[in-house]
């Protein structure tokens, strides 16, 4: 097939038109079509048309990868069920997580410790829920233990946990409808619970809060 015709497209720009035997063939972006050398005249076989294909979905899955990661970091698992959406072959998608992680840019270790620092600014919870939300991202049990040893040991965690339901407490205490203590104490424990903090932790913090009103109103 001979390339007759190649045209910049007047929306896009950067993208060109490929016209094969006088007809459109494809669109590429300028970059692919000027590393693989394509020059009106030229003779494109199948295979060097099949690898000039790749190059372009490749290229467009790598693009629309690093936009989503610009947002924030993503986990291995959570980029490739993104690509998988987008309707990538899956050996494009392996390629492109590949060159990602050989860079650097896909990591699960650094997603792993990114995602536990924004949840103790943003929603702290203990060491149970977030081995578990990590585990949905599809980030392996042996680096979920090493980042949380770091980032969690046991003693922080339940730092955590009393200034997070020092924070609730308040609000229960300002409350205009007057909640019993007893009342205080058994939602703080289900709160407490809910946000994956064991009774290891749950049940000295109660003890704080509800024995030494000076450390609550301070």
């Amino acid at each position: 097939m001979i390339v007759t015709k190649i045209e910049r497209q007047k929306r896009h720009p950067q993208r060109m038109n490929v016209y094969l035997d006088d007809e459109f063939a494809f669109g590429l972006h300028e970059e692919i079509v000027l590393k693989a050398r394509i020059r009106e005249g030229d003779t494109l076989d199948p295979p060097t048309i099949r690898i000039i294909k790749s190059r372009e979905e490749f290229r467009l899955a790598k693009e629309k990868a690093l936009r989503l990661i610009a947002r924030r970091l993503r986990s291995e698992k959570e980029l490739r069920l993104y690509l998988i959406e987008k309707e990538f072959d899956p050996g494009i998608i392996d390629n492109v997580v590949y060159d990602l992680q050989t860079k650097g840019i896909v990591d699960d270790r650094k997603f792993a410790a990114a995602f536990v620092h924004d949840a103790q600014l943003h929603r702290p919870a203990g060491k149970r829920m977030l081995v578990h939300k990590l585990r949905l991202r599809g980030v392996s049990p042996p680096v979920i233990e090493d980042i949380l040893n770091i980032a969690l040991p046991d003693d922080r965690e339940e730092e955590i946990a009393f200034t997070t339901a020092m924070d609730v407490l308040r609000r229960y205490r300002t409350s205009r409808r007057p909640i019993p203590a007893d009342k205080q104490r058994e939602r703080m424990a289900q709160f407490l619970a809910r946000r994956g903090f064991p009774w290891g932790v749950i049940t000295p913090v109660l003890r704080k809060l509800f024995s030494e009103p000076s450390t609550i109103d301070s």
